[in-house]
């Protein structure tokens, strides 16, 4: 394909014009990055708690159905099978509920109130139609935690949440005529408040829990927005350092050429990070970074370009290969003669560079290559050998560089 031209820096009447790296949009987004919210942590906290809640409702359920069908006996087992079938209609029902937005609205709050309130009366309807020796007010176990997770926020809300529910356990032990013995009954109590206060202890490691993982959201978001802002200013930087150079181009055609095979690497350089500012640390795409690379290096000339679309490259791998392009496609153009070709694919388990012309090609990988081969070769040769742990190889005018597609180590 044809790579449409792009302008060679920012000039003004008078030159080069510096960035403004005050109206960086990555300055705005490194500013809007956002505390962790409490709200939205006892948010996670209660939608945890709700799913608890769920799956104790349908624990009592089972529990329940046990007791009828194994005993111990039950003084009305019809009222209590109605009960429990009530009970597992309406779990039915609340698990159908879109909780994380009605959690929002004061709807959901109220529809909450409902279902612990609810809850409350049946358990205690549950142990009076069973009778105390079915120890059904066993089930407040599982109950009274919840109603505390669901209202911790609002101590004033807990407070009374916590006096209904000891009511509801005074009616449930002390109602049927087959009360348990005071012992037992202290003990159910006992084990009623350790399980509240372990209810309280989870509520809490869970706001910890959720404060921790929207804090380490946060901080990814700020470093990869700082990351981005300083692709940015480097980029620009690079811009305003190639442009002056051009500005102070010599008159003598040999210094000329020097000049703008520097120019020109920096182009190249200020591209990756052009292409690198918008990824905030991520991989890069490597059909932009190589449509970046050729619009800086060849806005004139014709270049078919294919570059498998589902391929990324590390920073670290871009900048590098960067280079590399800028070397290989700047030879290509200087001294060969078109159609030129760039490629850059998946070959197994490595990653495959070819930059072609029609022309025979200097040889960039022989044993005897030295100075003579100028510094932009020997940049590729310590690059590929050193920075992509690559190898290079030459065919006329094409010149093919493979290197890992994973980095070692990685």
């Amino acid at each position: 394909m044809s790579v449409p031209r792009e302008g060679r820096g920012q000039e003004g009447d008078h030159g080069p014009v510096p960035p403004t790296w005050a109206t960086s949009p990555t300055v705005a987004r490194v500013a809007s990055v956002p505390s962790p919210d409490p709200a939205v942590a006892d948010r996670e906290a209660l939608r945890a708690a709700l799913r608890a809640g769920l799956l104790l409702g349908w624990t009592s359920v089972v529990g329940i159905a046990v007791v009828l069908v194994f005993g111990p006996e039950v003084r009305s087992p019809t009222a209590v099978a109605v009960l429990t079938g009530v009970g597992a209609l309406a779990h039915t029902f609340l698990a159908t509920l879109d909780w994380p937005q009605l959690l929002r609205t004061r709807r959901g709050r109220l529809l909450l109130d409902a279902w612990g309130a609810g809850v409350l009366v049946a358990v205690c309807a549950l142990a009076i139609f069973a009778g105390g020796q079915s120890r059904l007010d066993l089930l407040l176990l599982l109950v009274v935690p919840f109603l505390a997770i669901t209202h911790q926020e609002r101590p004033g809300q807990l407070a009374g949440w916590l006096v209904a529910a000891g009511a509801a356990f005074l009616a449930a032990v002390l109602a049927p005529d087959d009360r348990l013995e005071t012992g037992e009954v202290l003990l159910h109590l006992v084990l009623l408040v350790g399980a509240t206060l372990l209810g309280l202890s989870l509520t809490r490691a869970l706001e910890r829990q959720a404060l921790g993982r929207a804090e380490a959201a946060r901080r990814a978001a700020l470093e990869g927005a700082l990351l981005a802002e300083a692709h940015h200013r480097v980029k620009n930087s690079l811009q305003v350092v190639s442009d002056l150079l051009l500005l102070g181009r010599p008159a003598d055609p040999t210094a000329a050429a020097v000049l703008d095979r520097a120019a020109g690497r920096i182009r190249s350089i200020a591209a990756v990070h052009r292409a690198l500012e918008s990824r905030a640390g991520a991989p890069v795409a490597a059909p932009e970074l190589v449509t970046a690379l050729v619009e800086a290096i060849a806005p004139d000339v014709p270049v078919r370009v294919h570059v498998a679309e589902q391929l990324t490259l590390s920073a670290d791998r871009a900048q590098s290969l960067g280079v590399v392009v800028n070397e290989l496609l700047t030879n290509a153009l200087e001294h060969g003669s078109p159609p030129y070709a760039l490629e850059l694919v998946p070959h197994g388990d490595e990653i495959a560079l070819l930059v072609q012309d029609a022309g025979d090609g200097p040889d960039v990988a022989g044993a005897d290559a030295g100075p003579a081969d100028g510094l932009g070769l020997v940049l590729v040769r310590q690059i590929v050998g050193a920075g992509l742990n690559g190898r290079i190889e030459t065919r006329g005018g094409a010149v093919r560089v493979t290197f890992p597609a994973a980095a070692p180590g990685a």
